[in-house]
């Protein structure tokens, strides 16, 4: 596999270009209590996260029932400090994937993004400029799918008409990896930019500097 054929490089957001890790997140407020798997299990909940991933709902209408229960269960200040705090403590830019990328570009390869996210966010991350650092990609709030189904993977064929025979994806979830090999997508399951960029280059990447 390690030959020119690779044109393109598809990164995922959260955990890959911005940090994502909820269950370190919680451990570090509240230990390893009650109060962190209540945290983990409400507020980043796959009931949560995917409505607001796949565009349903906003984050205040969202949130409301959680924090109605966490103040019946005990666990309102807790859930509110989390709630206000969640996204500026853990998803600060990860510069070493931004050089990355940026040096990928640099070395003439089109990179995109594929992510599941919903719409307050996207707006934060475009406001630091992330979404101009890539040539395009898919949010899944734009879509009304997210990963690992193959539907969104195909909408990003057709939007940036990239063929998935001449690119890798790079993804902190295995599921989603998996979901993109299916599709015909190489996949690296990304843990650190240094890493990732060993992989790339083990499979004929080569980059510039």
């Amino acid at each position: 596999m390690g030959d020119k054929r690779i044109k393109n490089v598809i990164f995922d957001f959260g955990g890959v270009v911005v940090g994502y890790d909820p269950a370190s997140y919680v451990k570090k407020l509240f230990g390893d209590g009650p109060a962190a798997r209540y945290a983990l299990d409400t507020v980043f909940s796959s009931d949560v996260v995917g409505s607001l991933d796949l565009g349903q709902t906003t984050r205040q209408a969202a949130y409301a029932p959680v924090m109605e229960q966490a103040r019946a269960d005990g666990f309102e200040k807790e859930l509110t400090y989390v709630r206000d705090h969640w996204i500026e403590d853990m998803m600060g830019t990860k510069e070493d994937t931004v050089a990355l990328i940026r040096r990928l570009r640099e070395s003439g390869y089109g990179v995109y993004y594929l992510t599941n996210m919903p719409s307050d966010l996207w707006e934060l991350f475009c406001a630091r400029g992330l979404r101009d650092i890539f040539l395009g990609g898919v949010p899944s709030f734009e879509v009304h799918v997210t990963k690992p189904d193959r539907r969104i993977y195909e909408i990003l064929f057709e939007r940036t008409g990239i063929d998935p025979r001449e690119s890798v994806f790079l993804d902190d979830m295995e599921r989603n990896i998996k979901g993109g090999e299916a599709v015909g997508l190489r996949g690296i399951l990304f843990t650190d930019a240094a890493s990732a960029e060993r992989e790339l280059a083990g499979m004929g990447v080569c980059l510039r500097g």
